[in-house]
């Protein structure tokens, strides 16, 4: 890594986190200063199925609310109920924790949640040496990964594990990958981009691959059975927790773009598409395909901004393989130096919502959403690269792909 990458890299980092601890010190809307808890409720989940109490029920979902707002959602007067939004056996890998106390299981999980995530650029690339250790340090400068950490959010936890399984399924350790990529079912949307692929991948070469899918399937089973048996009859509680719980989320962004009806038209479309493009490329480089999928999953799943970690895998194809899509030709050269203006601009938000927070109250509310409203054309410049690969540029042949030189920012805002 040469001396200037790192010393943007650091800085990118030291902006970035000043510019979001200094916004969780702002009280924002009935919250008191500081970010919500959202490992507590997957922490409380995890003890009630330890002491068999159903993680569903109105006194779990009451206790939740007051670790949030510091009273119950009714007495505050927000819609937003603070239920448990996830399957039952989503908190098997955090089990364990529900032995602990609040505080000291939320410390736990943080350490976790960013050693998983650290690891995962590694697991991507395949690849341990100074690329990577540059990759990481700027996944970490990124304002969601930050926000992700702030909050002990459980998306870095099955985004983690299903990279995990990713690399193991990547390194033929394919029982061992069913099994992790089951655990990373916990949330569905998190693992699907990566799951999807490898699922079409296995389904190339069934022969050589098959155990991988038997025993996914297998685990996922298990799972299921021990879930119902530990908490009867959870699933239909489940589902009326998630649609309470998609009544207040932000909607996905292609709602946002064309409206609830024919958004979710156009979300059924894309992923249909989405699945053929991945069979008619099913033999091209498992991370290729999951650079695919996960720019699209991510614009047809609730728009907020801890999801945005998905955008780290096409971020990763897209800077390892940098001068084979400039040598693609003129169109992915264009759509190759719109990512590179999006990563710079979304970099440079961190530091200008910094200084918007102690300027005039307009200034204070553009903070709030800079890099919020960067992730848009960071989200379709990824896209647009992806799609120019697919659709328009020959398959690379695996032996013959080459590296472009270090550039930071290539993977400033990653995530």
């Amino acid at each position: 890594m040469k001396p200037r990458t790192a010393i943007l890299a650091l800085l990118c980092l030291a902006a970035s986190w000043n510019y979001a601890l200094t916004l969780a010190s702002i009280p924002a809307f009935w919250f008191k200063p500081g970010m919500i808890n959202n490992f507590y409720p997957v922490w409380n989940a995890s003890r009630s199925v330890l002491h068999h109490i159903d993680p569903y029920s109105p006194e779990v979902t009451e206790q939740n609310e007051i670790a949030a707002y510091g009273a119950t959602a009714k007495v505050v007067g927000t819609p937003v109920r603070q239920r448990f939004a996830y399957p039952v056996f989503a908190t098997f890998p955090v089990l364990p924790l529900g032995l602990l106390d609040s505080g000291t299981a939320k410390r736990v999980a943080l350490c976790w949640f960013a050693a998983l995530l650290a690891l995962s650029v590694g697991w991507l690339r395949a690849k341990w040496d100074g690329r990577t250790a540059l990759y990481t340090v700027l996944t970490f400068a990124s304002y969601p990964t930050i926000f992700a950490l702030q909050e002990c959010h459980p998306t870095l936890l099955f985004f983690g594990l299903a990279v995990c399984a990713f690399a193991l399924l990547r390194s033929e350790r394919l029982v061992l990958a069913g099994m992790v990529a089951a655990l990373a079912t916990g949330k569905p949307h998190v693992a699907l981009p990566i799951l999807l692929p490898m699922l079409i991948w296995t389904l190339a070469k069934w022969h050589a691959r098959k155990r991988f899918a038997i025993s996914l399937i297998v685990c996922s089973v298990v799972l299921l059975g021990v879930a119902s048996i530990l908490v009867p009859g959870w699933m239909p509680e489940w589902f009326a927790a998630l649609h309470a719980y998609y009544q207040y989320i932000y909607p996905s962004f292609i709602v946002l773009c064309f409206g609830q009806k024919f958004g979710l038209v156009v979300s059924v479309g894309l992923l249909v598409g989405l699945t053929a493009v991945l069979w008619s490329h099913r033999e091209r480089d498992l991370l290729f395909q999951a650079a695919i999928c996960a720019p699209v999953i991510y614009m047809i799943t609730p728009y907020v901004n801890y999801n945005a970690i998905l955008l780290l895998i096409p971020a990763v194809w897209i800077a390892d393989n940098a001068r084979f899509i400039k040598n693609s030709g003129a169109i992915s050269q264009v759509a190759l130096a719109l990512v590179q203006v999006a990563f710079a601009g979304f970099w440079l938000a961190s530091p200008v919502g910094a200084l918007l927070l102690h300027t005039t109250p307009f200034g204070k509310r553009m903070a709030w959403t800079l890099t919020g409203i960067m992730v848009s054309p960071l989200l379709a410049s990824i896209a647009a690269v992806m799609a120019v690969q697919c659709f328009t540029v020959h398959p690379p042949s695996k032996t013959t792909l080459t590296v472009a030189p270090e550039s930071p920012l290539i993977h400033t805002r990653c995530i």
